[in-house]
């Protein structure tokens, strides 16, 4: 199995977490945009009924203000949907034990021991210590990290790199795009 295919198969899987998210985080989404939309319709409404002919400018102008801070909070808002089901993403990968995570570490490991086939891993979790020694890898360091592990040759000239961090770190403006895309049909 090639890196590219490995990265395809994090990504479908990434994308398969990032959909459950994005089913509870739409609803929420909308509201918050709907709220949003009607503060800036009553507020040129309210403007609208005080006004005068002389005010017509004025008016314009608050309305164009109104406007403009409406699509500030809208950002925001989307913003702040979006990281949280980036964060969600982190807590979900957290949380991964057991079966699942082994055979996640286990696959990546496979492939990238073609690549080094001379080397030692740095570990995040106490059970990739368990998988290298099925792979016949010394597990040397323990690393910071939510889970995953990096394999790098003996004489540390090459190194890769199969931690969530970094795949999350790798992968995050593809992930962010698809998660706007299914909460606002953006790009």
């Amino acid at each position: 199995m090639t890196l590219e295919k490995l990265m395809e198969r994090i990504r479908e899987e990434a994308d398969r977490e990032i959909e459950e998210i994005i089913a509870r985080a739409e609803e929420e989404a909308k509201k918050i945009i709907e709220e949003e939309k009607k503060r800036g319709i009553e507020e040129a409404e309210k403007i609208e009924t005080h006004a005068v002919k002389e005010a017509e400018k004025i008016k314009e102008r608050i309305l164009s203000n109104a406007r403009r801070k409406a699509r500030v909070n809208e950002t925001g808002a989307k913003e702040e949907m979006i990281n949280e089901c980036m964060k969600k993403v982190v807590e979900k990968l957290k949380k991964m034990d057991g079966k699942k995570y082994s055979n996640f570490v286990e696959k990546n490991l496979e492939v990238a021991t073609k690549e080094i086939k001379d080397g030692y891993i740095l570990f995040t979790r106490d059970e990739d210590i368990k998988i290298a020694k099925k792979f016949g890898i010394d597990a040397k360091e323990k690393i910071n990290g939510i889970g995953g592990v990096i394999l790098r040759s003996k004489d540390g000239k090459k190194e890769i790199d199969l931690t969530f961090d970094f795949l999350i770190e790798k992968n995050r403006e593809e992930m962010r795009i698809k998660i706007a895309k299914k909460l606002f049909g953006e790009k």
